[in-house]
């Protein structure tokens, strides 16, 4: 399994600034053979609910929330599944 840390900070500064060319506004979960599309922030909340199930030994389904809609996909210590970055600029 291949999980990739992604860096992305937090402050006081309104939604756009957050959102320049050297911060990915799109990031892309690899699950099964296919890639979704989705917002940083939904990466971020999958990643963690992902990590909580494989960290307690169990399986579960974890929903993705991405741009064509919502996927539940089963995540247990077996499961590959990976981050890829938009790397469009």
């Amino acid at each position: 399994m291949r999980i990739h840390a992604l860096e992305v900070s937090t402050s006081a500064q309104p939604r756009v600034a957050a959102t320049n060319a050297e911060t990915p506004s799109r990031v892309f979960i690899q699950y099964g053979g296919r890639q979704f599309s989705c917002s940083v922030e939904m990466a971020q909340i999958f990643l963690k609910h992902a990590r909580d199930v494989i960290e307690s030994g169990d399986q579960q389904l974890v929903p993705l929330l991405h741009v064509g809609g919502v996927e539940l996909l089963l995540v247990s210590r077996v499961t590959p599944y990976s981050l890829i970055p938009n790397e469009e600029k």
